[in-house]
């Protein structure tokens, strides 16, 4: 019951964002470019998407990422899921990319996760979602 109360306290005191690492790593200016970085808004089928997500890390430590997308069509089956790992140094900003390659029109809902890593998967970021219309 003592460890209970201490961790509510906690977690009140420190707040649940910086008890998951939220504070540490912060994603923005999700968009679909191609090889170049030129930004896509049509996509078709059988284009390369690369699906880009600016990671910056907050914190005054060098941090290690994973960045995972899964891609979901409207039918809700998870077609591609990927991940890239990493390091970001004290207060650096990078652009995180994944490619996938639609086979089939259709809307589809894309998930983008920033973890510590794979084995731990203690988020370092929310989760944010997107959609995309391919034709």
């Amino acid at each position: 019951m003592k460890f209970l109360l201490a961790l509510i306290f906690a977690l009140i005191i420190i707040g649940v964002d910086s008890a998951y690492g939220y504070e540490e790593v912060s994603t923005s200016d999700f968009k679909i470019v191609n090889s170049l970085g030129e930004e896509i808004r049509s996509p078709v089928v059988d284009q390369q998407l690369n699906l880009q997500t600016s990671l910056k890390n907050s914190s005054e430590k060098n941090i290690d990422w994973a960045y995972i997308v899964q891609v979901i069509s409207s039918d809700g089956v998870i077609v591609d899921l990927n991940y890239a790992t990493g390091s970001l140094v004290k207060n650096q900003t990078l652009a995180a990319s994944l490619s996938w390659t639609p086979s089939e029109k259709g809307n589809y809902k894309i998930e983008i996760f920033v973890w510590d890593n794979l084995r731990d998967i203690n988020p370092l970021a929310p989760m944010s979602t997107q959609s995309v219309t391919v034709t």
